[in-house]
């Protein structure tokens, strides 16, 4: 990978940690008082709000971790067959961490997995 796709990589990364972390994270005192209709709607919107925040803080870990491959100089390298990942890519997510072709055979993988679990 070149130096400058690697630049343009960490500033668009830390460009969207800097945005994660201004979020408030989203308040968990929901008001479950009242009928039976309150409660239920209580009680999705604090199932929304975890989903929400979880999925913040696992944006935030994968941020970080590019960040560290990118300082290793491991960035863009698949870590299933350790080839290197296409930049268009990593442009369109720069916290991918498997090239495409893994990433279907983890898709498929899983996919068997749910079925074998049922």
């Amino acid at each position: 990978m070149n130096k400058s796709f690697l630049t343009k990589i960490k500033n668009m990364l830390i460009a969207e940690k800097t945005t994660l972390l201004q979020k408030p994270a989203v308040d968990m005192n929901v008001d479950t008082d009242g009928d039976e209709i309150d409660e239920i709607q209580g009680k999705q919107l604090m199932d929304l709000t975890s989903k929400l925040n979880s999925r913040n803080l696992a944006k935030l870990k994968q941020i970080e971790l590019a960040l560290k491959r990118i300082d290793n100089k491991t960035y863009g390298y698949c870590e299933d067959c350790n080839e290197l990942i296409i930049e268009k890519r990593l442009l369109h997510n720069p916290h991918f961490q498997t090239c495409v072709e893994c990433a279907e055979e983890r898709e498929i993988e899983e996919k068997q997995r749910k079925l074998f679990n049922k």
